[in-house]
């Protein structure tokens, strides 16, 4: 790596780094938790300020669509100094909770998320590379496995920490509490870390190259979300979009004498390799704790607070593994913990399935989630570092954590177009004798997850069924029927993608030792 004259080379003996660490991954937890609880929160949410079920979900999408931005805030924390650019995005994801807290409708509370996730963008990848260069040897590999379960961690505590103070506070909570804890923890980062950078190529930041990636992948996830309610011109208008910039960042970044993603780096089989892995279990992750978030309180009608303790088994797994998958990786090379991680994920995905209306059907799938994910987070987020090559650390742990950010985002997106489309159906099929409309079943809809309430949905249906004289429907058992059949067939995209990922990880990483770059 090269440093800057200007900025100070980092002392990898110096004794407040510990201390840094602590700072950093406290911010870290934050992202996270800010990332996972909103889901727990959403049903809550809705019924107190209203807005579809596709207006809500740019709650979650808004969020990680800004954290795409984590590949230019990559770069810009090796231009212009990464403790900067942390303490800048600490400072967003305070204020885009000031402004989520406040909210009394849905565009506000998207624009706070927004705030917050371009926040996470900044802090992200700034913090793996501080993390990378502040600490050497085997030290180096403690202090990467600790912020990396610091991530998953408050993933994993994130819906029961939100649950807890919605019952406690009420929904607004959840973005306050942001507020003390981010202030605290950027003061002892800020007194404990040495700034940072690595500006090869000079000051130069390319601004066309994020503009065409950040709204590619913009497009990509609009036209997934809209997909239930579009035209078939819009759909097609939005994914050529897609393509057409997403092909139009690939032509910026070969031409750029200084590109935003040296593209080369995606020769390097290990980091190609880590970086799908990482992307594919936050597809499915995501999209897990998404739909299960809102099973758990809409069909099995827990409160916040017990709905947040019962996704704790798809969880506290993930923190009980990855010990165990890094030393796999050690052992027997990361090719090997990855592949049967993704193979888990896989079979996670096929048991959502099956679900009969039961928290028992749930626990073998949150294990088999927890535990595929925990095996291959440390393993993944080092080799991606340590292959970086010409490209610098800022950049490849930018471009591994946007492939979270982006994974997550897919997969919500993706699965919930496919959930909501297979929901329109089944709730056609079902209620045929009613003859139901397409606005009875917008509405269903917003019921299914959790905006509009129960008693209001079985108003609905009694309406339509004296309207027509037609026998009562009870809606608790039509949103069992619905929602377990649509989400098998969102998970089993989950579970093909996962398979197809196992094959491709288990391709890539062949012969890639954890401490090797290819």
């Amino acid at each position: 790596m090269t440093s800057t004259a200007a900025v100070p080379t980092v002392d990898t003996s110096d004794p407040k780094r510990w201390l840094s660490l602590v700072g950093i991954c406290a911010v870290t937890a934050l992202v996270w938790v800010t990332a996972s609880d909103i889901s727990i929160a959403l049903p809550t949410i809705g019924r107190d300020i209203g807005g579809s079920a596709d207006a809500l979900q740019w709650a979650v999408n808004g969020y990680f669509l800004a954290g795409s931005l984590i590949i230019v805030t990559g770069r810009l924390g090796d231009v212009f100094g990464r403790l900067r650019l942390f303490t800048i995005g600490t400072a967003l994801l305070i204020v885009g909770s000031v402004v989520a807290g406040l909210a009394g409708a849905p565009p506000q509370l998207v624009i706070g998320r927004v705030i917050e996730g371009v926040g996470a963008a900044a802090i992200l990848p700034n913090a793996l590379a501080m993390i990378a260069v502040g600490f050497a040897g085997r030290e180096r590999d403690t202090a990467i496995g600790a912020w990396v379960a610091t991530c998953w961690g408050a993933q994993a505590v994130g819906p029961l920490v939100g649950g807890a103070l919605i019952a406690s506070v009420g929904w607004a909570s959840i973005f306050w509490i942001n507020l003390p804890i981010g202030l605290i923890a950027i003061v002892l980062t800020l007194k404990a870390t040495t700034e940072s950078s690595d500006a090869v190529g000079g000051r130069h930041v390319d601004i066309p190259g994020a503009v065409a990636l950040t709204g590619g992948i913009t497009a990509l996830s609009y036209g997934l979300v809209i997909c239930d309610t579009a035209g078939s011109s819009q759909l097609i208008a939005t994914f050529a979009a897609a393509v057409v910039l997403l092909i139009l960042f690939v032509i910026i970044e070969m031409r750029s004498k200084v590109p935003l993603v040296k593209l080369t780096i995606f020769k390097h089989r290990g980091f190609d390799g880590a970086v799908l892995a990482n992307l594919l279990a936050n597809f499915v992750f995501g999209a897990a704790i998404y739909f299960m978030s809102l099973y758990l309180q809409v069909v099995l009608g827990y409160s916040p607070l017990k709905a947040g303790a019962m996704l704790l088994p798809a969880t506290v797994p993930i923190l009980l593994m990855t010990p165990f998958g890094a030393r796999l990786g050690r052992r027997y090379g990361p090719g090997l913990p990855v592949t049967i991680s993704m193979v888990m994920i896989a079979a996670s995905a096929f048991l959502f399935t099956t679900l009969t209306g039961n928290y028992s059907d749930l626990l073998p799938s949150f294990i088999l989630l927890g535990v595929g994910v925990g095996l291959q987070i440390t393993m993944t987020a080092k080799v991606a570092v340590d292959d970086a090559g010409e490209a610098g650390e800022g950049v490849a742990s930018g471009v591994y954590k946007a492939s979270s950010m982006i994974g997550g985002s897919l997969g919500v997106a993706t699965l919930t177009a496919v959930f909501q489309n297979s929901a329109d159906s089944k709730f056609s099929e079902t209620l045929d004798s009613l003859k139901p409309g397409a606005a009875l079943i917008a509405k269903l809809l917003n019921v299914l997850t959790g905006s509009v309430t129960e008693e209001t949905g079985q108003n609905l249906l009694n309406g339509q069924a004296t309207l027509g004289h037609f026998a009562e429907v009870k809606i608790a058992p039509l949103l069992t029927t619905v929602f377990d059949y649509s989400l098998a067939n969102a998970m089993w995209v989950g579970a093909a993608v996962s398979l197809l990922g196992a094959l491709a990880c288990m391709l890539l990483l062949r012969g890639v030792r954890a401490d090797t770059p290819t």
